[in-house]
């Protein structure tokens, strides 16, 4: 297990997209916050107009307020709050664990340690803590380049407790381990670079959009954020705040075990060319 991981971090350390990645996230990370900033703006001064607005289109209460909540306040927590709630930042990682995971495929260096007789579940765990890894560091470059916009516009500041911050940031955590094992999981199951990338993005794109119009069908937007990982993701902060802290650490836990499971299964009987 050891010369695995050797290997792995040599080959994520000497990874082009992995370095290109972590500049666009902080990048990206900048942008949005700007953005986020020029929206707060607005909505905060015609809160009452758009309320009116969107009542007056037949929307609840409740989904007001959601819409309201993802504009971030006049704090940097809330910047950083936000990015991590938007998602555009998995979809980055998706990028780097494809790559990281399915290009061993295509240069046969994951038939060669089997081939040296590692065990196969030891291969993918070690694929799987470094892919790991990746998502931390391009996570991290994005939130710094979001939280350097809400600190130089609000300075350190936020309006919630700091055991508060500390929970909602462990249950990221957690759902965005679980995020990495789907990827990981989904580039084990496609083999080639560019598939792996693709549904990556594209299928947990297309079923967050699918169980958000049946949530509006049914008028229960958190139906489905209870169950399905990428929805999760962006109410955690509503959860922890809300005495649900449980929900983001269950879904997150749930979701990395069965991946990772389905994963190994899959690689354990898969026929390596």
């Amino acid at each position: 297990m050891g010369t695995l991981m050797k290997a792995d971090f040599y080959k994520l350390k000497k990874s082009r997209s992995w370095f290109v990645c972590i500049v666009v996230a902080f990048v990206i990370g900048v942008i949005m916050s700007v953005l986020y900033y020029m929206a707060w703006k607005m909505v905060g001064n015609n809160v009452e107009f758009t309320r009116t607005l969107m009542e007056s289109l037949g929307s609840d209460e409740k989904t007001i307020n959601d819409m309201l909540m993802v504009v971030p306040d006049n704090n940097s927590w809330a910047y950083i709050s936000t990015a991590l709630a938007d998602t555009n930042v998995l979809y980055i990682t998706a990028i780097v664990i494809s790559i990281f995971v399915s290009s061993e495929y295509s240069m046969g260096t994951i038939k060669n340690s089997v081939s040296r007789g590692c065990p196969r579940t030891a291969v993918y765990f070690s694929k799987l803590i470094f892919s790991l890894a990746a998502m931390v560091t391009v996570v991290v470059s994005y939130l710094l380049g979001s939280g350097m916009v809400g600190c130089i516009l609000f300075g350190f500041s936020a309006k919630i407790s700091a055991g508060q911050i500390l929970l909602t940031l462990a249950g990221y955590i957690v759902q965005f381990a679980a995020a990495g094992s789907v990827f990981v999981m989904i580039a084990v199951l496609m083999r080639k670079t560019g598939y792996a990338v693709a549904f990556s993005i594209v299928i947990p794109m297309l079923i967050t959009s699918l169980l958000q119009v049946a949530a509006i069908s049914v008028n229960n937007s958190n139906l489905f954020s209870r169950f399905w990982l990428f929805l999760s993701i962006t109410s955690t902060q509503n959860f922890c705040l809300n005495g649900e802290a449980y929900v983001p650490f269950l879904v997150g836990t749930a979701y990395l075990v069965l991946s990772a499971l389905v994963g190994i299964i899959v690689f354990r009987r898969q026929e390596l060319k």
